[in-house]
């Protein structure tokens, strides 16, 4: 939801590589996200085979930038 997207953005948080890293815990304490956002987050990462508190090495990409200009 609008709500979901704003309380990730809010945290810095506008990749899939940054979110999935993060705990449940940690995206709880977040303001204005609650339970029921926190289900949605993790159903909509389910469909892509991802979840919370996954660890990606060499994170983020040192050619970030470029591949975010495509």
């Amino acid at each position: 939801t609008v709500r979901s997207a704003n309380c990730l953005k809010a945290e810095n948080i506008f990749l899939i590589g940054d979110l999935i890293q993060r705990t449940e815990v940690e995206l709880l304490k977040t303001p204005n996200l609650g339970k029921k956002s926190l289900t949605e987050i993790k159903d909509v990462l389910a469909t892509r085979g991802l979840s919370l508190g996954m660890r990606l090495e060499n994170w983020p990409p040192e050619n970030l930038e470029e591949l975010m200009a495509r």
